[in-house]
């Protein structure tokens, strides 16, 4: 037997003022808010028992209100698991013209009504209504078409505000995405910068944590650069093996992963937790590249909604990743280039003293030798034979010539000017026979016949390699022989600076130029990655008579960098 609505029932139904309310649901900002205040209202008018509501919106939303019986919860549950799984997967209309259609049971144990309806904007499915009416509740026409206006108005207002929320979450990203730019372009404190990014991260993901992985190629790990959260301080600079995990997993394939329920998933690994006691649920996770190559990973940890993450979230993140990978690239180019000029000033510092000793060792007492000659040559004018004259006038003609040739070597080796008139062979030979002339060991050189035709930066920098290589054999090697080559060897252009004095520890070396304290070395090492050459370096200070080798190898053929102005 059913039951018709009682009088007050039917009073609230006819009552316009009630029903208005559901109208001005529109000053609502807040979804939620709204689908529970309109929730309210609908089983009011309706003196329905219990209600819900599932919206499709981002994450979905499910509101209820009331007292729901177990056996009317159960059937309303199963309603909108079918409901969420097609508004999910497919697009879901009834024509304008069609009437709404609406699902009414009875149960038969307990005589409840169940009502079930779709929400609808325009002629799209967005949700559904569901009410539990009392024992033996009828329907008639006009709650019928009540029912339906509210599924049709609660549906429009309900996609306008979720299209609110969404037009001021992006906004809000948007103004993210502006600081994190600002930030790339002011500030170079990697640091900071990035534990910004992981905090602004969680915030707009919802989540708990927040971290970034640099890969560390020559270890084959991965380290943790910064992380926000609980764990953080646990996580500074701590290391997994590359291969390892989520987040090794998405080293290898360069995809994104979202494993929300975390500790299920084969590819998760317990090391990280078990250190630091923070229980991962659920994690995100997005490559950091720059250019096409692969520097680390950016994950996100434990979802705070219920949904988990999703693409959405997966979209936020990677172009934070994007952001993040920029950041460190240019804070990593800023670093290289400030260690370069503080390299450059260092070398300049150290011509500048190599400059001094040279001019004090050489022309500054040459020049003192001639003055003290000409005090004594003053002397004797008044007195002296012209014999004697003529014999302190020689020897101040040599001590001239000696500084004139002094200084032309000097300024030979600060700027041939044959470099670049006529070449690095020319140049090469202009330099063997002054050391012929200066130095106590034998000078041995061979050149190739092919003509070598680099710029005028590659040629300085190949024979102010050479230069170095020989200002150390003359200083260190105590040498007999001293062997400069130049040859065409295949692909590349090779010099070679060989000597039999003694050599050198090489381990010593490059401890040393960790230290920047190796500065000729180091200054030949710069010189050769500034044209992409190959400088190698064999010495053994236990093998007598075998010296040292550098032998410098420049990509050849050269190419050709002038440009023709026409």
């Amino acid at each position: 037997m059913t039951k018709q609505l009682s009088p007050q029932q039917q009073l609230s139904v006819s009552n316009q003022p009630v029903i208005d309310d559901l109208f001005d649901l529109t000053a609502s900002r807040d979804l939620d808010v709204m689908l529970g205040k309109a929730l309210r209202i609908t089983t009011r008018i309706l003196g329905a028992e219990a209600g819900s509501i599932l919206f499709k919106a981002h994450p979905l939303r499910n509101i209820q209100s009331g007292a729901f019986r177990p056996e009317a919860i159960k059937h309303i549950e199963q309603w909108e698991k079918v409901i969420g799984q097609r508004l999910q997967q497919t697009n879901w209309n009834i024509p304008g013209s069609a009437p709404l259609p609406i699902s009414i049971i009875s149960l038969t144990n307990t005589k409840l009504v169940l009502i079930n309806v779709p929400l609808l904007q325009d002629t799209k499915v967005v949700g559904s209504l569901s009410l539990v009416l009392s024992p033996g509740s009828q329907l008639g026409l006009s709650q019928h078409n009540l029912i339906t206006r509210i599924a049709k108005g609660l549906g429009q207002i309900a996609s306008l505000i979720a299209d609110l929320e969404l037009a001021n979450r992006r906004l809000h990203e948007i103004s993210v995405f502006y600081d994190v730019g600002q930030a790339l372009v002011t500030t170079f404190d990697i640091g900071n910068l990035l534990l910004e990014t992981m905090e602004l991260a969680t915030s707009l993901i919802d989540a708990g944590a927040a971290s970034i992985m640099l890969i560390d190629e020559a270890r084959k790990e991965l380290v943790f650069k910064v992380s926000h959260g609980n764990r953080k301080n646990a996580l500074r600079q701590h290391r997994i093996p590359m291969d390892e995990g989520i987040a090794g997993w998405v080293i290898r394939h360069g995809k994104p992963v979202i494993a929300n329920d975390a500790r299920a998933d084969t590819r998760f690994s317990h090391r990280v937790d078990v250190r630091t006691g923070f229980l991962t649920q659920s994690i995100a996770a997005v490559p950091l590249e720059i250019k096409g190559r692969m520097i680390g990973v950016m994950e996100v940890l434990n979802k705070y909604s219920g949904s988990g993450f999703d693409q959405e979230d997966i979209k936020l993140m990677t172009f934070i990743a994007a952001q993040a990978a920029i950041a460190i690239e240019n804070a990593r180019l800023y670093d290289q280039l400030r260690e370069e000029r503080d390299s450059m000033i260092q070398v300049q510092e150290n011509m500048r003293r190599e400059l001094t000793e040279t001019l004090q060792d050489g022309p500054a007492q040459f020049l003192s030798a001639i003055n003290m000659g000409l005090d004594h040559l003053e002397r004797l004018s008044t007195s002296a034979n012209p014999e004697v004259m003529q014999n302190q006038i020689g020897a101040l003609r040599n001590l001239v010539n000696q500084t004139t040739r002094s200084v032309h070597d000097m300024l030979f080796e600060l700027h041939p000017v044959i470099l670049q008139t006529e070449g690095l062979v020319a140049a090469c030979e202009q330099y063997i026979t002054q050391l012929r002339k200066t130095e106590n060991f034998s000078v041995h050189f061979t050149s190739t016949e092919q003509p070598i035709n680099y710029n005028a930066e590659v040629t300085a920098a190949i024979f102010a390699i050479a230069q170095e290589a020989i200002t150390n054999i003359k200083r260190h090697a105590n040498t007999k022989n001293m062997w400069l080559a130049l040859e065409v060897n295949r692909n590349h252009f090779v010099v070679t600076i060989k000597d039999d004095g003694q050599g050198f520890d090489i381990r010593q070396i490059n401890n040393l130029l960790k230290q920047k304290a190796a500065y000729g070395i180091l200054n030949m090492r710069e010189r050769a990655a500034a044209i992409s050459a190959d400088l190698q370096i064999e010495s053994n200070p236990k093998a007598s008579g075998q010296g040292t080798t550098v032998r410098l190898l420049v990509p050849w053929p050269p190419v050709n960098t002038s440009r023709t102005v026409e």
